[in-house]
């Protein structure tokens, strides 16, 4: 195996070059993601906390300058739940029903790239390895002889090709379910939110 030389190896492997541009899309989707939600989504109870007695106070401008100033999907729903609070019930409750599925979209943005690289990098590792090991035994059928040197090319794609699927899809399955989590857990603060902020508005 010493022999081997791992890049022309890697460079005239299709599957590793593959599984490379994989890796690079999908760190490129996780740290965009991850700088979308830190920017995003701001501490749920804090916020309420602060809007709180904007509104107990009856102060609807400052209530909503205070949204304003803020990013994400929070102060856009609160904005609009106390902006619209005065119509009826089944006309805000349509509206923010939609604008809630209108930020849950956004939240979910590229989302759906990270899942599939999660799910199809380990069988684009599998036929790099199948394809590694038929190189092998072509190898090996041609030189009429046995022997490591033989075979030591194809096995190493096959093996790097293994690994490299599974370290493409390990990070991206991860970083999918904790992003799916928190996009689930922010609608739900948001939906909270719309309802404590209905409740000291109507109190």
């Amino acid at each position: 195996m010493q022999d081997v030389q791992w890049l022309p190896l890697f460079l005239s492997s299709p599957t590793l070059m593959v599984l490379l541009v994989c890796s690079v899309i999908s760190v490129i989707f996780i740290l965009e993601r991850g700088i979308y939600y830190l920017l995003n989504l701001p501490n749920t109870e804090k916020f309420i906390n602060a809007l709180k007695p904007m509104i107990q106070k009856k102060d609807i401008p400052a209530a909503l300058v205070y949204c304003e100033k803020h990013r994400g999907p929070m102060a856009r729903v609160v904005y609009a739940t106390i902006e619209h609070s005065k119509e009826s019930l089944e006309s805000l409750t349509n509206l923010l029903s939609a604008l809630i599925k209108k930020e849950e979209v956004q939240l979910e943005r590229f989302l759906g790239v990270l899942g599939t690289l999660g799910n199809t990098a380990p069988f684009i590792g599998l036929l790099g390895t199948v394809i590694g090991i038929i190189k092998a035994f072509q190898s090996l059928s041609v030189s009429g002889s046995g022997g490591p040197n033989v075979v030591a090319a194809g096995i190493a794609e096959a093996l790097v090709a293994t690994a490299a699927g599974l370290i493409v899809a390990i990070p991206a399955v991860i970083f999918y379910n904790y992003y799916v989590s928190r996009v689930r857990q922010t609608i739900t603060d948001v939906e909270a939110a719309v309802e404590q902020v209905l409740y000291f508005i109507k109190k």
